[in-house]
């Protein structure tokens, strides 16, 4: 095959009416929308993990630091996870930095052992929880 350089159109392309008829781009209108917000029935089961000790408890932790506690979701199917989306506030218990690490990334523990590690810690932190809510005013 003949290698010829760039071809040169001898007369211009024509424009067309319809293109000049045609405005630019039209804004959308639908409005874009903003980060879902959670709604705070479901947010005071998230802040009531505030202030607590760790209910995990995994041996082996350095410590259960009562400064690095935070509210660890349920990873099980049967509580609402899948993908990429968290189990309701609900399903949460206080848990320190070191053992939320363990039961959501860490891989020193079965599956089955870090649901019951979970499992105990959430029977053990229903009532608790309730008293603090009961005693905040809100019925759970």
């Amino acid at each position: 095959m003949k290698r010829t350089g760039l071809l040169q159109r001898h007369t211009p392309l024509r424009s067309s009416a319809w293109l000049k008829q045609t405005a630019g781009l039209v804004p959308s209108p639908f409005k874009k929308k903003g980060p879902k917000r959670r709604p705070m029935a479901e947010r005071r089961y998230a802040l009531a993990c505030r202030g607590e000790p760790c209910y995990l408890l995994i041996p082996g932790a350095p410590s259960h630091d009562r400064e690095t506690v935070v509210d660890c979701h349920s990873n099980q199917l049967k509580h609402g996870k899948g993908g990429a989306i968290k189990a309701a506030d609900e399903k949460t218990v206080p848990g320190c930095a070191w053992c939320h690490h363990a039961i959501d990334q860490g891989n020193w523990l079965t599956k089955e052992q870090r649901r019951n590690y979970w499992d105990d810690a959430y029977q053990r932190w229903v009532p608790v929880r309730a008293v603090k809510l009961a005693g905040q005013g809100v019925s759970t």
